[in-house]
């Protein structure tokens, strides 16, 4: 028994049942067991648990099974890597939500400026109003790479390749929810969800 705790270890209480313990320990630890309902009830419950398995007589499955079934769990645990990363970038600037300048209305559709970051590049993302749509246009900073921006909503996906200076026009697109992503050489970038004229 610890001195720090008024009942037995686990292990003593194995050791009890297993009958692995000198005589003094064994008289000394069914004393305890006697008077403590805890220690009682974990002892009854390992005396059951032991008795479970040793009179089990199930038998082992083939060695060509556990193999296979090995296997099997193997590929599942480890997926072949594809040699493309992807990330989230986060917002850390969006125009639409400092306040208005005064004399401006409010109705009155206007370009928006979003600056988001991952990794160790930036997004500069402008929305611009083009008669009765909207043009999304941007530069990558900070990276110099080759790659395409797609912009998707449930009805249709417009791409842009990035220029040489990491800059982008995608088509003008109506008002409403879409995806945007963000495809380099290795590295594939989710946007937060973009609602464009809404």
């Amino acid at each position: 028994m610890n001195i720090f705790s008024s009942h037995l270890s686990f292990e003593r209480l194995v050791d009890l049942v297993e009958g692995r313990l000198s005589p003094v320990e064994h008289d000394q630890a069914l004393g305890h067991v006697s008077t403590c309902a805890r220690c009682a009830a974990e002892k009854t419950w390992l005396e059951q648990v032991i008795g479970l398995m040793r009179s089990d007589t199930s038998e082992d499955a083939p060695p060509a099974v556990i193999t296979r079934a090995r296997r099997l769990f193997q590929s599942r645990a480890a997926p072949i890597p594809t040699g493309r990363r992807r990330i989230s970038a986060l917002l850390q600037f969006d125009s639409l939500q400092r306040p208005l300048a005064l004399g401006i209305r409010s109705d009155q559709p206007a370009a928006r400026q979003l600056l988001l970051k991952a990794e160790n590049f930036d997004l500069d993302l402008r929305i611009t109003p083009i008669r009765s749509a909207w043009q999304v246009s941007g530069q990558i900073l900070g990276l110099e790479t080759s790659g395409q921006v797609e912009l998707q909503s449930e009805t249709a996906t417009v791409q842009a390749e990035l220029n040489d200076l990491g800059e982008f026009t995608l088509p003008p697109v109506p008002a409403g929810g879409y995806n945007f992503l963000l495809r380099l050489a290795d590295l594939d970038v989710d946007l937060p969800p973009l609602y464009i004229g809404i």
